[in-house]
């Protein structure tokens, strides 16, 4: 009895069964004057039941089982789309009508999701669907609720109720990680956007002598080695391995602005970890910084075996917050804590230059002692806002007002540059390859 009701719960008419009760109780109340209409729609209405019945069996004949899983990976990267399968099993006597619908974390604020499907008897379907998680965290999915209807009738449906509770963690991007990887390190790099350097000075490890090709520096051709072979050779160089690279991500009220639903913050986070991947395949040493009002997180540059996971795990954990960010106190973590002369990328958004007269004498005292590159940002709405043809005395305005923002902005980096710190001004989709580029130019120059 208990099993009879908990099927009656889980009915649900069709639009289609509504229909064909409304057109028989209209039969009905017309028949009240004519028996013949009353005869035809009574005649309907026991077709119309009979009809419910078999849809009825044709769902629960034999416990007419669905069966659903849910496939996905127990890490989920921020910023990217990522794929989720739900696998359909139909035990039903007949083809069914699905709309499953899959309780997403609430993080994602899609109320509306569904996807819709035809299954044969006794198919397996995969349903695929992805996500794109724009902050980090653990997301909580729930239970899968599949609505069925078969596909002879369609009269009913059915809900089920499959248990699929799950806990993901979102992390900084891997997939941005990884593709970062294939660009830098294969030959897919040389079209992709990621600039291979020559090398322009002698500051590396003797590796072997070859042959001399248009391109490569002819100071560096071995005469002894030329007189044997009756041809150019020259002396390949090993770049010098092991070098110490810090990346200090600003965390505070200026790294709040949000492009494409991401924070500057994360788009430092996963542009520290791509590079850091990169950085650890050359067989440099890795560290990270972070920092808002105080100086909090610090992991010591090194090269062991589970320095990125360290990394990946420390990225995870940053909190933005709304504070002032204080430079002092990260002058005073670089002055305590990196000893060494270190390579330095700095992940920050300096928008003024008055902001920039408060912070330069003190990027000037890290730079005296390591190497400092500054990453600002680049407002590619503002730059868009900019190139819009001006049409009203409202558009002009805007315009100026966008035209003199980015000319600030160039000003910053100039005012950078002339006291000696390299700055690189990218959007924040671009990030990632022009950081590697500029990593990749220091090191071929021998600078760090």
């Amino acid at each position: 009895m208990k099993r009879f009701s908990d099927h009656i719960l889980s009915i649900y008419f069709n639009n289609t069964s509504f229909w064909i009760f409304g057109i028989i109780t209209a039969l009905m109340i017309i028949g009240a004057w004519w028996n013949v209409i009353f005869i035809i729609a009574l005649i309907a209405a026991v077709g119309f039941c009979a009809l419910l019945v078999f849809d009825y069996i044709l769902l629960y004949w034999r416990g007419g089982y669905i069966e659903a899983h849910r496939s996905m990976a127990d890490i989920l990267s921020v910023g990217d789309d990522n794929p989720i399968t739900i696998e359909l099993i139909n035990g039903c006597l007949a083809p069914i009508q699905v709309s499953v619908i899959d309780n997403l974390p609430y993080q994602l604020q899609r109320r509306n999701f569904n996807i819709d499907a035809r299954i044969e008897k006794g198919e397996t379907k995969l349903l695929k669907y992805s996500i794109h998680p724009t902050t980090r965290g653990i997301y909580s999915f729930g239970n899968i609720d599949v609505y069925t209807s078969t596909d002879l009738l369609g009269l009913l449906q059915r809900k089920i109720t499959i248990k699929s509770n799950k806990d993901a963690n979102v992390y900084p991007s891997l997939i941005h990680m990884k593709e970062v990887e294939l660009k830098t390190l294969s030959k897919i790099a040389l079209t992709q956007g990621v600039k291979k350097m020559r090398r322009l000075g002698h500051s590396y490890e003797f590796e072997q002598i070859k042959t001399y090709v248009q391109g490569d520096d002819y100071r560096s051709i071995n005469w002894k080695s030329t007189g044997r072979h009756q041809t150019l050779m020259i002396n390949q160089y090993e770049d010098e391995k092991s070098q110490p690279i810090y990346f200090a991500v600003d965390k505070g009220r200026n790294m709040r602005m949000p492009f494409n639903e991401l924070s500057l913050v994360d788009y430092a986070i996963n542009s520290t970890l791509a590079i850091s991947n990169v950085a650890l395949k050359k067989s440099d040493r890795v560290g990270l910084l972070t920092f808002d009002k105080d100086f909090d997180v610090f992991v010591k540059a090194n090269q062991n075996r589970g320095q990125l996971s360290m990394i990946l795990e420390s990225l995870y954990a940053v909190e933005q917050t709304d504070l002032e960010s204080n430079f002092n106190a990260l002058y005073q973590a670089v002055k305590r804590q990196v000893r060494q002369r270190s390579l330095i990328f700095l992940f920050t958004n300096c928008n003024t230059l008055h902001s920039l007269q408060r912070i330069k004498p003190i990027l000037s005292l890290i730079n005296k002692q390591h190497l400092l590159v500054t990453i600002l940002f680049e407002n590619s709405e503002i730059s868009d806002l900019a190139d819009k043809k001006a049409r009203t005395l409202e558009d002009i305005y805007e315009n100026t007002i966008a035209e003199k923002f980015i000319y600030e902005q160039q000003l910053i980096a100039t005012e950078l540059n002339t006291i000696g710190i390299q700055t690189i001004v990218s959007k924040p989709e671009e990030l990632s390859i022009n950081t590697i580029n500029k990593y990749l130019e220091l090191k071929s120059k021998g600078k760090i």
